[in-house]
């Protein structure tokens, strides 16, 4: 692989809301600068039960502020847009490119189709043959505590992954003058009650909007099962072979201050 084409891969261990997200910000800083193409993908958890939100989002008008003071759940802003997301056994992803040759920068609707292409074929290989939404469907009514604020999951965007009108997985994007940095994540399995409480929602809403990947494949998947099959779908649509020791060198500096190398 050319320095010139070049996919980072990353998984990395489970950290902080704060660290995690300072992390993905950093990656896509240092996209916007790169001298060479570069791609990014990057599979994480989170050290503790967290909730992120979307970054122009209010933390009072999104959560269950008391609840999350109580169980010590930490909220954190995302740099990326969206809505409130319950972070629990799951798969969290973040994809930073400036390669327009597999991104086309000037559309945001088509790198969604784009990048929503090599998840869906990731989770195929796991039985699961999710579809691609088609834009945002009309969200159940909510529970009056949270304000009348929707999750993320109960409101599907484009090309976001669906199973039978459930939401598997989201997605929301940042973008500079020259890259971008998708943002997303696949539950494992839900908590349904604690999530509901922490997001300040009906239960029964919950559990008729999001579907976990175990839920969705009949059995059990593991953080790394889920790594290995997102892996190949990306390794698949976009033709590449995503290593964890492929970077330009000049990234070095940046991915050893992260701990990557």
């Amino acid at each position: 692989m050319s320095s010139c084409d070049s996919w980072a891969y990353i998984v990395d261990r489970p950290r902080s809301g704060l660290e995690n997200m300072r992390i993905d910000r950093e990656l896509l800083d240092w996209a916007e600068k790169c001298s060479h193409k570069i791609t990014v993908v990057r599979f994480y958890q989170w050290a503790v039960p967290t909730i992120s939100l979307g970054k122009h989002q209010k933390v009072e008008e999104a959560v269950n502020q008391i609840y999350c003071q109580r169980a010590a759940i930490p909220v954190v802003h995302r740099p990326t847009g969206g809505r409130a997301v319950f972070h629990e056994h799951e798969l969290t992803y973040s994809l930073v490119s400036n390669h327009a040759k597999y991104f086309p920068l000037e559309s945001v609707k088509d790198t969604y189709r784009a990048i929503a292409a090599a998840l869906r074929a990731g989770l195929q290989s796991l039985g699961i043959f999710a579809q691609l939404a088609k834009g945002a469907r009309e969200s159940p009514p909510l529970a009056p505590s949270n304000g009348g604020k929707q999750p993320c999951f109960m409101t599907p965007s484009r090309y976001e992954l669906l199973l039978g009108g459930y939401k598997l997985a989201g997605g929301a994007q940042r973008r500079l003058r020259r890259s971008f940095l998708q943002q997303g994540c696949f539950p494992l399995q839900v908590d349904y009650p604690k999530m509901a409480v922490a997001l300040g929602i009906q239960e029964n809403v919950l559990r008729k909007s999001l579907l976990s990947v175990s839920r969705a494949s009949g059995h059990q998947v593991a953080f790394e099962t889920l790594c290995k099959a997102l892996k190949e779908g990306f390794e698949k649509t976009f033709r590449v072979q995503l290593r964890v020791s492929s970077y330009p060198d000049e990234a070095r500096p940046l991915f050893t201050r992260m701990r990557f190398l």
